[in-house]
């Protein structure tokens, strides 16, 4: 499995993932955050065959900029309809089953960011849904400033919880803060899942979306946001401690009772 996070920010959106993969009960190295086109980007979690057969067919039918929301809402639909038909339903019937099974089953984080708009959040899947357990491809918004799926989604949305909170005890939204910024946080929070989920290893995986495009950044990259997050943060924790009944008040919202 694997853990993938995304974190809006004030100018721009973060993919992030690790790049441990299994074969055989070996451990391997893979590609988990993928450039669809310029200003839109995927972080999935699956089986690896599958998720390449998924970007492919992102890339082909999402090759040209979406200026509209809707209209990337729509494309998207289409695809994940299309590869549920083939690949469950259809998949389903040659099999002698009486309803579709569950054969394609990526799992997928979808960032966008148009050049004259804010950024946007899908998670896709497919999955079973009602009493009935039926089979069903899905696409739905992300209204928080964060997500996570895979293995390693839990312990990434408590640590993320966490960072939301100290900057909400600031008056300050994840959303409100800015791409290097937020890059720091998402590298930080993968490595912590890393020490946590036995599925979730490797090097980090980032790329940023923003007016300027999809951009993977190198390891170097990771290290000088991760240090601008933590200059970033002293300087407002310094102006928050700067008096006892506002570090107090600082604490007691880091720390909620309930």
């Amino acid at each position: 499995m694997t853990t993938v996070i995304s974190i809006k920010a004030k100018d721009g959106i973060i993919l992030a993932s690790d790049s441990q993969g299994t074969s055989v009960k070996v451990k391997t190295t893979i590609k988990k955050v993928f450039k669809i086109n310029s200003f839109i980007g995927i972080g999935a979690s699956g089986d690896n065959s599958q998720i390449e057969l998924f970007v492919d067919e992102l890339k082909q039918h999402l090759q040209n900029e979406i200026k509209l929301e809707s209209e990337f809402r729509n494309q998207m639909s289409n695809v994940v309809l299309n590869l549920h038909r083939i690949h469950n339903h259809n998949h389903s019937l040659l099999c002698g089953y009486a309803g579709a099974r569950l054969f394609f089953s990526p799992l997928s984080v979808a960032a966008a960011k148009p050049k004259n708009g804010d950024p946007y959040l899908y998670r896709v899947g497919f999955g079973t849904m009602g009493k009935n357990k039926e089979v069903s491809p899905y696409i739905y918004k992300i209204n928080r400033d964060y997500v996570s799926i895979g293995s390693g989604s839990n312990y990434a949305r408590l640590v993320l919880k966490q960072q939301d909170r100290i900057y909400a005890a600031m008056k300050k939204k994840l959303s409100d803060l800015s791409t290097e910024n937020n890059v720091g946080i998402a590298s930080y929070v993968i490595n912590e899942v890393k020490q946590l989920d036995l599925e979730t290893g490797g090097k980090t995986q980032i790329a940023v979306i923003n007016n300027d495009g999809y951009r993977e950044l190198f390891h170097n990259d990771q290290i000088e946001c991760h240090q601008i997050m933590i200059d970033n943060l002293f300087s407002s924790l310094q102006e928050n401690f700067s008096n006892s009944e506002k570090a107090r008040e600082f604490i007691c919202n880091i720390f909620p009772y309930d």
